[in-house]
């Protein structure tokens, strides 16, 4: 083929190639002035305990940040799941819970003290027994989770008994009531809104955190990457929290029926629910981390002693640096968390 003949062949391409790179350098400098892409929603999940319910309403209200979405799991069970798969970012839990997630080499933090019970843990029982020690050889329902093992210890230890000497029966939170209806088990460990449920039913309290307060601290923990890369909507979510805490010091302004959509409780059973719990602001919550020893580390060293009393033994570690007050102390100054030193 002759030079003349190339030419005539490869004319068209030759004259379409400018065009091409034209439009290519175009799609380009599109793709670099368009804003990046937004980043997946901060995933929170909570159990259905009552001392979460400042960031249901939150929810509820669309008052979270537009970047963080509430994920209600069904206990604090599935909530432990869901940290460990890695599909939530930060989850309400017990202290002693938070304990125990860390023991088992979740990377996290706890960023806040979000509430303290005080009679909304309780150990209850069929009427007719009035003694912690009549329960030896019977059946107890209990949930699968350290704060349901911690208040069957030490309700058991006030009567001499330990967990041997009964038969335990474990049932996640959400079938309790029904498993309590089928009437062949003595005695419940339950919490706010099924505590409620069972007393409506005739169960009586024998044991309960409003003779133990701090027994049950509930807190905010986070995975320490989210921490590094999303600092500023831990900061809004707190906010969050604060502003809901407020709204529940106003019992007049609650929405109760709104709160009680699910038909667990009624309005009344709701208002004695919230009765046995103490909702914490950022500024009490920051108390918490206070002082040398802090009420935190306290608490954390009660519960470290407390748990190695269990099956974990001395296997049981505790990261030195679990607690990170930054993102409290962000929140109460109005700052981005990222202008923390």
């Amino acid at each position: 083929m002759s030079p003349r003949d190339l030419i005539t062949r490869f004319e068209p391409v030759a004259w379409g190639l400018p065009l091409v790179l034209v439009v290519a350098a175009m799609m380009a400098l599109v793709a670099w002035l368009a804003p990046p892409p937004s980043p997946a929603p901060l995933r929170v999940a909570v159990g259905p305990w009552i001392g979460y319910e400042p960031l249901v309403l939150a929810s509820e209200t669309s008052d979270l940040p537009a970047s963080v979405r509430l994920v209600e799991s069904v206990s604090n069970t599935e909530s432990t799941r869901l940290l460990h798969e890695g599909m939530v970012d930060l989850a309400g839990f017990t202290l002693d819970e938070a304990i125990r997630l860390a023991s088992d080499g979740v990377d996290l933090r706890i960023v806040a003290v979000l509430s303290d019970s005080r009679g909304a843990d309780a150990l209850v029982v069929r009427p007719g027994i009035e003694d912690l020690a009549q329960l030896r050889g019977q059946r107890v329902l209990v949930e699968d989770t350290a704060v349901g093992q911690l208040i069957l210890d030490r309700a058991l230890a006030e009567g001499g008994l330990s967990q041997p000497d009964i038969l335990k029966a474990q049932v996640q939170a959400s079938y309790l009531t029904r498993r309590w209806s089928e009437g062949d088990a003595a005695a419940a460990v339950v919490y706010e809104p099924f505590l409620s449920e069972l007393e409506a039913e005739g169960a009586v309290p024998l044991f309960s955190t409003a003779t133990h307060p701090g027994l049950v601290l509930d807190v905010l923990v986070a995975r320490t990457e989210v921490l590094e890369s999303r600092r500023d909507d831990v900061v809004a979510l707190l906010r969050a929290w604060d502003r809901s805490v407020a709204v529940f010091r106003r019992p007049d302004s609650l929405p109760i029926g709104m709160l009680t959509a699910d038909g667990r409780v009624d309005g009344d059973g709701y208002r004695h629910a919230l009765a046995g719990i103490a909702f914490f602001d950022l500024g009490e919550s920051r108390r918490f981390f206070d002082g040398s020893p802090s009420p935190m580390q306290s608490s954390i060293d009660a519960l470290v002693a407390i748990l190695r009393e269990g099956p974990l033994g001395a296997d049981l570690r505790v990261h030195p640096g679990i607690v990170d007050v930054r993102f409290v102390e962000a929140a109460l100054r109005g700052e981005p968390a990222g202008e923390t030193p």
